[in-house]
């Protein structure tokens, strides 16, 4: 049987679990509304953020939700979805963003970003605020690259909001001495649990509701 034909069996206008879902669709469950509201709070103190989780647990949903509920005339969002370009090319994603022309050179590159950030909140009135996903793929010199950003205004208020976004892995990778630096940076960490067995049922009955199953399940 294909799966239109499955789709039609059971009523389905559109196939249930799907991730093309718009953010004020998606499901609430307690650990996800936790992780907006921390989420918020490191936007407005412009704090690093760590969200960790299993694969499929929330984090990239829950940062979604946090970010659409923010004045998009106040705040400019970056997001970092590929790891594993590098440090050139996560300064480059960041310059990109922001309206510039990425400088060839990596020494000449950092400096351009620093600027960037720093000006689109000073001369735009516009908060940064930089998601990075799949960030445990991150190797150690795109960590330190991006705590380097925060240095531009000598150790005082940081121009942006940092969301390192990953697995368990990521928590464990910063505890490392190599990463104290930024380890001692980080402001807000928050690891989010899986479902409890009443939120997995409302979580599936959701999703069948949305697909188009008419009956209760």
């Amino acid at each position: 049987m294909s799966i239109e034909r499955l789709g039609a069996h059971y009523g389905f206008e559109r196939m249930p679990f799907g991730k093309d879902l718009a953010p004020g669709m998606l499901h609430p469950h307690r650990a996800h509304a936790e992780a907006v509201a921390r989420i918020g709070w490191c936007v407005c103190e412009r704090r690093i953020g760590v969200i960790s989780g299993e694969c499929g647990a929330g984090k990239t949903v829950a940062a979604r939700a946090a970010v659409r509920s923010l004045d998009s005339s106040r705040h400019t969002v970056i997001y970092l979805g590929t790891p594993g370009v590098g440090l050139r090319g996560l300064y480059g994603t960041i310059v990109s963003a922001l309206g510039g022309d990425p400088r060839f050179h990596c020494s000449a590159l950092i400096p351009q970003a620093q600027e960037l950030l720093a000006a689109e909140e000073a001369e735009r009135g516009k908060r940064v605020i930089l998601v990075c996903d799949e960030a445990h793929l991150l190797d150690a010199q795109c960590l330190e690259g991006l705590r380097c950003l925060q240095n531009a205004e000598m150790d005082q208020t940081a121009p942006f909001c940092l969301l390192l976004l990953g697995q368990p892995t990521l928590r464990r990778r910063l505890r490392l001495g190599g990463f104290a630096a930024l380890d001692q940076r980080v402001g807000l960490r928050y690891a989010i649990a899986g479902l409890q067995a009443d939120e997995t049922a409302s979580y599936i009955a959701h999703h069948l509701k949305l697909a188009g199953l008419g009956h209760a399940v």
